[in-house]
């Protein structure tokens, strides 16, 4: 696993960069410089993979290997990156 700051994951534009303030009870992201309209949370779930993009694994990898389930996950998202 990689701490990666969340702060603004929601509010920024995971396509462009922008920043698009919304309220919390907003729950859609609609970027009105580059037209990206998606789930709120999907577009910050999209935004921490990024920050955490180029970050070692390697502790978090050994970390995980006692765990099947938690590997295979690991290994999934590992392979989409």
């Amino acid at each position: 696993m990689i701490a990666v700051n969340p702060k603004n994951t929601s509010q920024d534009c995971s396509n462009c960069g922008a920043k698009v303030p919304k309220k919390l009870h907003e729950r859609w992201h609609s970027c009105p410089h580059c037209s990206c309209n998606l789930d709120r949370d999907h577009n910050a779930a999209i935004n921490i993979k990024k920050r955490a993009v180029g970050h070692s694994v390697l502790k978090a990898k050994s970390l995980l290997s006692n765990s099947r389930i938690v590997l295979e996950a690991y290994t999934y998202c590992e392979a989409e990156v």
